[in-house]
């Protein structure tokens, strides 16, 4: 794999990664990069092996495939027979989709997408608008809230699908039709032949390493597919898969047998299990999903523990202990384990597998307890901003300890870079989607440029988010428009017309409304007076004000109903309505450009190459990338 230069290999490192990655090879603990996908900023962290080849030459770094996750999870009316597809990324049919296994984003793309409820908040009429829309509320609703430039492989299984039961020959296809659909939206904004060039030629190294991996076997899995990708990627960074970096899967990592059941990634088990803590820990963990949106256990039924059993080619589940019974409620239903005495600790856990499945099991912490698990014997390579669980597993460390249950965890490792600040090395041309262009001075502009100017694009995406949510009047929404750039001369020309015809032909009915509540308070005046003084109202003089109100009534509804003031009254509302749908695109527009916050934290990997196959971005990356240690139960 020597398509590309090794720019990790010609780096200089910052002095934080250098004492990080001694400090750890000094406690000769091995660095854990484990990620669910291979086409996102997992591999960005192989900078550490050519850092280690410098500088800490006894360093072990472990590669992982997190495969023991679902594939993707899609909503009930998502499921059909089966099937995989690329999906993109909004806030309406695919809002709850989870795709983490295989997605990625084309060159300044984001999986962000514009949330709805902030549009209501600055006074969009969503619903209005949606029903103007040629084709649609579901297509008005994905083009307003899409994320632009991402996808993500969905399974269109009627069941949830573990990563590591998911057929290689089925999914490869798709795998290949994601990377080819980022390496074409990317072409998009790439304006030099030689990066066009490049791009055909990372998809040209997925489709070698997928067509050797073909060759190799026939009846595999997504698993062996992506350490055959893992391994080929590493290459295309590193020059070669170094010996100290180790490539596996979470399926191996979490393999519950008697040969690693007492590896101290399996020791916050007995803390569920045990008697003396079982109460605590799961008081403990209780309390720190609770408002977190992940569920308490009492959700899963009766004697619940944070962990799943993963049974390859049966999926995964829930355990669920009572007394001398493990239940595992599977896909397929709930299976019994059943022991001779109550199952109190691992090895009790073991044997209730055993009794139930007679086969290998893996055995994966919920959310919050997987880093809890892994940290016991690796330290967690983490990018700025990832892992947002991961507060809750400090707090579930602190609150672990509080109950009794002492354990010496590995520090995570933060890595931290500034993807744009370091383009500015690429010296390629790029032309910018059609949502960025509002917030940068040209619409076509250098690497360097766009390395200057992308911080103050966000701060004027997020001045104009805040502009546009308090316009609420059209003259407000087209002033603030206006001052954006945006032309909208025509628009404000009409709408003053119209605003102007539509207030004289209403002078007259207002007028008239006026004289009819001022007879209306005449006529109360007379009957109040005639009740004071104990009398009849004087039925004449009330008559003929009845009489003037209703004949004025009846002429406020002739001259409202004129197909005239209709018309103007529809031109006028017609007119707001487009005003407002100008504000939404540019708002819209805003809150995508603020995105560029989240890409500049985590990039899919490929981008560097292709955006300059000199490798000078990623060497700049690399050199100006910082390290910190988190220790896992801090206060944060």
């Amino acid at each position: 794999m020597t398509e590309f230069p090794q720019a990790f290999s010609e780096a200089g490192f910052h002095d934080s990664l250098i004492a990080c990655i001694r400090h750890m090879a000094a406690e000769r603990t091995p660095l854990l990069a484990l990620g669910q996908t291979v086409f996102w900023d997992e591999l960005l962290k192989s900078m550490l092996a050519a850092a280690a080849r410098q500088h800490a030459p006894d360093l072990r770094l472990i590669a992982g495939a997190h495969d023991t996750d679902y594939f993707s999870k899609l909503t009930e009316t998502g499921r059909t027979n089966g099937g995989f597809s690329l999906q993109p990324r909004d806030d309406d049919r695919t809002q709850q989709m989870w795709a983490a296994v295989a997605e990625t984003s084309a060159l300044l793309g984001t999986e962000y997408a514009v949330k709805r409820a902030d549009l209501r908040a600055a006074g969009v009429p969503l619903r209005q608008l949606a029903r103007r829309h040629p084709d649609g509320l579901r297509q008005f609703y994905r083009e307003v809230t899409g994320a632009w430039g991402w996808r993500g492989v969905a399974n269109h299984s009627a069941e949830r699908t573990v990563a590591c039961d998911i057929s290689a020959h089925h999914v490869s296809p798709a795998v290949r039709d994601l990377m080819a659909w980022a390496i074409e939206r990317s072409r998009e904004v790439l304006v030099d032949e030689g990066c066009h060039s490049a791009a055909e030629r990372m998809l040209q190294v997925l489709d070698n390493l997928i067509e050797r991996y073909r060759l190799q076997t026939e009846d595999s899995t997504l698993t062996d597919l992506y350490l055959c990708l893992l391994s080929g990627f590493y290459a295309v960074l590193l020059g070669g898969l170094p010996e100290q970096v180790e490539v596996t899967a979470s399926t191996d990592l979490l393999l519950f047998t008697c040969d690693t059941i007492d590896a101290p990634r399996f020791d916050v088990l007995d803390a569920f299990l045990d008697p003396s803590t079982r109460t605590e820990a799961s008081a403990a963990y209780d309390t720190v999903v609770a408002h977190s949106g992940i569920y308490r256990l009492e959700k899963f039924g009766d004697g619940a523990i944070p962990f799943d059993i993963v049974i390859c080619g049966r999926g995964r589940g829930t355990i669920r202990v009572l007394g001398n019974r493990a239940i595992f409620d599977l896909p397929e239903g709930s299976i019994e384990g059943v022991t001779s005495g109550e199952i109190i600790d691992r090895q009790g856990m073991l044997a209730a597998i055993a009794d139930a499945f007679g086969c290998d099991a893996r055995l994966v912490g919920k959310a919050i307890v997987l880093p809890l698990m892994l940290s016991r014997e690796f330290s967690m390579v983490l990018l700025e901003n990832a892992s947002t669980y991961v507060p809750q597993s400090h707090r579930l460390v602190r609150l672990l300890s509080d109950a009794g249950v002492e354990l010496a965890f590995n520090p995570i490792l933060r890595l931290h870079f500034e993807t744009w600040d370091a383009i500015g090395v690429a010296d390629a041309a790029l032309r910018l989607p059609n949502h960025l262009r509002p917030f940068f001075p040209d619409d076509c502009i250098n690497t360097n440029c766009f390395s200057e100017q992308w911080r103050a694009a966000v701060a004027g995406a997020r001045a104009l988010i805040e502009q546009l949510g308090s316009a609420r009047a059209p003259e407000d929404i087209l002033a603030a428009l206006r001052e954006s750039g945006e032309d909208v001369s025509d628009l404000a020309r009409e709408h003053r017309r119209v605003a102007r015809r539509r207030r004289d032909s209403g002078r007259e009915i207002e007028s008239l409304c006026e004289r009819t509540q001022a007879l209306w308070i005449e006529i109360k005046q007379m009957l109040r007076e005639a009740d004071a003084r104990h009398e009849a109202p004087p039925e004449d003089g009330l008559a003929a004000l009845r009489a003037e109100r209703q004949k004025l009534i009846g002429k406020i509804l002739d001259l409202a109903g004129s197909e005239e003031h209709q018309r103007l009254q529809r031109r006028y509302k017609e007119i707001v309505l487009e005003i407002r749908r100008r504000k939404l695109e540019l708002l819209a527009d805003a809150h995508r450009t603020v995105g560029l916050e989240q890409s500049n934290y985590r990039p899919p990997w490929w981008w560097f190459l292709v955006v300059d196959p000199q490798g000078r971005w990623l060497r700049e990356l690399a050199e100006t990338a910082t390290m910190r240690t988190e220790p896992l139960g801090m206060m944060v």
